[in-house]
């Protein structure tokens, strides 16, 4: 394939450590501490350059940004309670080396690092991770499972400087696994006395945080700076001096910033992937790490009762008109493939994969005729008006393609689709408060690729959190959303592993039901690099971003790419 060299993991099972002794019907989970060092360079030299096509909200405080632009900008500078598995994706330990379950579940202890220090040269202590949750948890706070923090934390002891003890309402198996990296922004542990000394304000323009990387300048719309640290760094100590983030939208002008070295890295869609490699680039890519997906909002509220995308029977038959295997030859160059059910993937842990990949296979399949069909069963012979947001999440820029894609093949059966498209920064925002410009309509969405599955479905379904409750709200939640409610909550609360399965199979197939959000294709994520400006490094299985491996990756001469 001309020069292409593409790089390729085996994603292995990817296995949650906080519950992994559990899974063995133990009564006491603690993870097992794993060696993530790396050499401690000789000299910190140049400025690695990552160009990018979105930077979400630009925002430094954990607090008011969600997983994308934490996974992008914020990661290279804060570090998480939990953190990843780096070979095997998934999680693992991070600012708590490994955590223990009381024997009633009902408690979560966790033991701190030590020898963790923030920017400013505080130390890192438990007390430093108990603010930072309670700071997730405040009314003010924009975490996507702010609200369910509130619901399940019942109180936090510090026992000692490294010792940090979580009392939960009810057993919480998957706790560590959603404050960390893997899985949610949530765990994110900022400096408590430097935050109560200058302020909200003054933190959100100086931020600090523990990273390999320390907080030089953030410019709105352009760009993102970092230094290294120069102390050995658990995650790894950069080799790089300088982290530059840029935003450049244009992905032609992303390429053509590595092919002359003005940048290092920039992300790319399918269709540059083989132009980029035919160039001279290298080009990395990173498999199974997202759904691209669509979903409806609203469709519960009184006043939508009578709107056609409140039916599911028409929900079901705008997915029988889309030809997925279309999009994968034409849009994704190839570079995908059909999915499993909202957010699950062959790594799923506790899921009846072969069950899931049948009938995966007969729903989304490509049917355009029992699509008119079914539209015509419904009162809708000639159609409908659908308004429709087409965005793309940060690193897969490709979705605005696949939704002008849908829009199209929607057109076929008759649905007349009003297609406007947003950056994601201006998206993000309208999934908050009453959602007024999506309500009644359906919009491009992502799921990344993570092994558990209640995190993502709490975070899309739950009609009390703030992200984008398309089951209901605080005022309406209906038989299916209070099924959901029920199966989650006993699903947080089972050790037993094959009652798990059972449990999260209900859970996905209540939803798969619904047809409310409705995965596409399962991607990859895709990166050009210039081998003069940075050497062969490994992405993180699953894990399509790449801000939580920018300290892993040397510079040209120290790990040439091989050839």
């Amino acid at each position: 394939m001309g020069g292409l060299l593409l790089r390729k993991w085996a994603l292995a099972s990817l296995l949650v450590a906080a519950c992994a002794a559990q899974a063995a019907g133990q009564t006491q989970t603690q993870t097992q501490t794993q060696t993530q060092t790396q050499p401690q360079t000789q000299t910190q030299t140049g400025t690695l350059i990552f160009a990018v096509e979105s930077l979400g909200g630009q925002t430094m405080d954990p607090i008011l940004e969600g997983r994308p632009g934490n996974a992008v900008y914020q990661s290279p500078m804060y570090d998480s309670l939990a953190g990843f598995d780096f070979a095997k994706g998934g999680v693992g330990p991070g600012v708590a080396e490994r955590w223990v379950l009381s024997d009633d579940g009902l408690t979560w202890t966790f033991y701190i690092r030590p020898g963790q220090k923030f920017h400013n040269n505080d130390p890192l202590t438990a007390h430093d991770v108990k603010f930072s949750l309670e700071r997730q948890m405040a009314p003010n706070s924009l975490a996507a499972a702010a609200a369910v923090m509130r619901r399940t934390i019942k109180s936090m002891d510090v026992v000692d400087e490294l010792t940090l003890r979580v009392n939960t309402t009810s057993p919480q198996i998957g706790l560590p696994a959603g404050l960390s990296r893997a899985v949610a922004p949530e765990g994110a542990v900022m400096p408590k006395n430097y935050l109560e000394k200058v302020g909200e304000e003054e933190f959100r323009r100086k931020p600090v945080g523990s990273g390999p990387w320390r907080f030089v300048r953030s410019v709105p719309g352009d760009r993102i700076e970092f230094e290294a640290v120069s102390h050995a760094h658990w995650r790894g100590t950069p080799n790089f001096k300088n982290l530059h983030l840029l935003l450049v939208p244009e992905e032609s002008t992303r390429v053509a910033m590595v092919r002359t070295g003005e940048a290092a890295i920039a992300s790319i869609g399918p269709e540059t992937m083989i132009a980029a490699a035919r160039s001279g680039l290298e080009v990395l890519a990173v498999p199974g790490t997202m759904q691209a997906m669509y979903q409806f909002y609203g469709t519960y509220r009184p006043e939508f009762k009578n709107s056609p995308v409140a039916n599911p029977r028409v929900r079901q038959a705008l997915s029988l008109a889309i030809d997925r295997q279309q999009i994968i030859d034409h849009i994704m160059n190839g570079r995908a493939k059909m999915p499993f059910p909202l957010a699950t993937f062959g790594y799923t842990e506790y899921l009846s994969h072969d069950r899931w990949d049948k009938w995966a296979k007969e729903a989304f399949r490509y049917d355009p005729v029992l699509a008119k069909k079914i539209l015509a069963e419904e009162g809708y012979p000639n159609g409908f008006e659908l308004n429709f947001a087409n965005t793309a999440l940060p690193g897969t820029q490709f979705m605005v393609d696949i939704g002008t894609a849908i829009a199209d093949m929607w057109t076929k059966v008759g649905v007349r689709v009003k297609l406007r498209h947003y950056e994601w920064g201006s998206f993000a925002p309208l999934l908050r408060g009453d959602q007024a410009p999506l309500v009644g309509g359906g919009s491009m969405y992502r799921t990344a690729g993570r092994p558990d599955v209640p995190w993502r479905y709490n975070s899309a379904l739950n009609p009390e959190g703030v992200g984008e409750r398309l089951l209901g709200d605080a005022t309406t939640c209906e038989a299916t959303c209070k099924e959901f409610l029920q199966v989650h909550k006993d699903l947080n609360a089972e050790r037993d592993p094959a009652k798990r399965t059972v449990l999260t199979d209900r859970m996905v197939e209540l939803i798969a039901n619904t047809w409310l959000a409705v995965p596409i294709i399962e991607g990859m994520g895709y990166y050009a690099i210039n081998t003069r400006r940075v050497g062969q490094f490994d992405a993180i299985p699953g894990r399509h971003e790449l801000g939580d491996v920018f300290e892993r990756m040397p510079r040209a001469e120290q790990k040439p790419w091989k050839k």
